[in-house]
């Protein structure tokens, strides 16, 4: 080890001839820093953290504006030494430093709102009874970093604000709660959107997208937590008083009806006058692809198919990207089938998995439902010969085949759409031989294969 460190320390007396005075206030600074810094560099590639410690500090002193990977790596070198620790004391010590160098990272390279709540969940973790300064931190990382502020503490400080509410003792300061689920969520949703639109950019370019999708799954894991969270105070009868009162003093509150109309619809609470009060009143002052959208799922609750779509095209059209898009293309598909528009409810339904990959499977079924849900407005031979049914058992017979989250879902139509078959006396009686091919009108327009039961 010790020709390790006189290696080292020559290469980098070497180095000084070329970098004389690149970091700190000297051209010792700049010896000291390159030599400590390689030292502890080669310590951290062997994992031997506790051993990066002090030349790391030594660093640390003289260019603790040298890269932002010495911060990186000191969280993990610090906190080493905290899990080594012998005594209070000394544990004290190094947490402290810990979150120090959230402070100094700030200092010399920005980033203060993810700092902040850096810090926030470090306290988290050492010191968990400190639940008002938890709070009050993550609010102002999110005062600060507003939509920039990284979404992996979207569930933390919706955490953490439930435990301050709890900690008051107001258990029911619901509004201080749905406050911060209206931001945690919307930087989830935003989050996701950037996403998907760098995987479009990356799937275009015929890069490899593994870290990408890594990624998205991470932010619709933040999502599902903040969900998860806030589901126990999230029913209707609980969230609409909070936004009725609000929305009675100040109904002309661009950020409130927004506030409105997203939290109603994402709980589900779209058949209320409320959400449909703060819709209409959203877009008519501020008309957007995302009013759009609330005034078709509004219009549909109250049975309204054929206005809904109108609406809901509008919003499809007009949204940039795909996440936004496929969820009109969805809500699209079920205001036509309320309007009997099998035909257009199809294409708004392919659309819809077109846009998400994720979801193909379950638009595939929902038009396999759309052919069964027509086996008797199609059916042929005075009503005997139901085409539809079979159409919709060869479709919802792929979907089991390939879509495994779904087969039990494909299986059950199946077996709705055999009991659709005709009797085998009945495909003879009128003309027709099983196993022979059968083309079906109607809407569908589909070919498949006669079958009797």
């Amino acid at each position: 080890m010790k020709k390790t460190y006189l290696l080292i320390a020559i290469l980098a007396f070497a180095a000084n001839a070329v970098f004389a005075q690149k970091y700190g206030a000297t051209p010792q600074d700049s010896v000291d820093c390159i030599i400590n810094y390689s030292v502890y560099n080669e310590l951290y590639k062997q994992n031997s953290f506790k051993e990066c410690y002090e030349p790391w500090k030594k660093m640390m002193k003289v260019c603790p504006a040298r890269h932002v990977n010495d911060y990186i790596k000191g969280r993990t070198i610090i906190k080493t030494m905290i899990d080594a620790s012998t005594n209070t004391t000394e544990r004290s010590k190094y947490i402290d430093e810990l979150l120090e160098l959230s402070n100094q990272r700030t200092e010399y390279f920005g980033d203060e709102a993810n700092n902040i709540a850096q810090k926030a969940r470090d306290i988290s973790s050492y010191y968990p009874e400190k639940v008002t300064e938890i709070y009050e931190l993550y609010k102002l990382a999110a005062e600060k970093g507003k939509e920039n502020l990284a979404p992996l503490y979207a569930p933390l400080y919706l955490e953490a604000t439930l435990l301050y509410i709890k900690s008051t003792g107001d258990v029911e300061n619901l509004g201080l709660l749905f406050d911060v689920y209206d931001y945690t969520s919307e930087l989830c949703d935003n989050a996701l959107i950037n996403i998907e639109q760098e995987i479009e950019k990356t799937e275009a370019a015929k890069k490899s997208i593994k870290t990408l999708n890594k990624e998205k799954a991470d932010i619709q894991s933040y999502a599902t937590t903040c969900e998860t969270y806030i589901e126990p105070y999230a029913s209707c009868d609980r969230i609409i008083p909070i936004y009725q009162t609000k929305f009675d003093v100040n109904p002309q509150d661009i950020n409130l009806l927004k506030k409105i109309t997203t939290t109603l619809e994402r709980k589900g609470c779209t058949n209320s006058p409320l959400f449909f009060s703060a819709t209409e009143k959203l877009h008519q002052v501020e008309p957007s692809a995302k009013t759009a959208y609330m005034m078709g799922v509004m219009l549909m609750s109250k049975g309204q198919y054929t206005e809904s779509a109108k609406y809901l095209e509008e919003a499809m059209n007009t949204y940039k990207d795909n996440i936004s898009k496929a969820r009109a293309a969805k809500a699209l598909a079920n205001a036509y089938k309320g309007a009997d528009r099998y035909s257009d409810a199809r294409t708004a339904a392919n659309k819809w998995g077109e846009l998400d990959k994720t979801a193909t499977g379950e638009a595939a079924l929902f038009v396999a439902e759309l052919y069964y849900a027509s086996s008797a407005s199609c059916a042929t031979h005075e009503g005997k010969i139901r085409g539809a049914a079979w159409v919709a058992w060869d479709e919802a017979n792929k979907i089991q085949n390939n879509y495994p989250e779904i087969a039990e879902k494909a299986k059950s139509l199946m077996n709705r759409a055999y009991a659709q078959f005709p009797q085998k006396k009945d495909i003879f009686f009128v003309g027709l031989t099983e196993g022979h091919s059968y083309s079906v009108g109607c809407w569908i327009g589909k070919s498949t294969i006669i079958r009797g039961k």
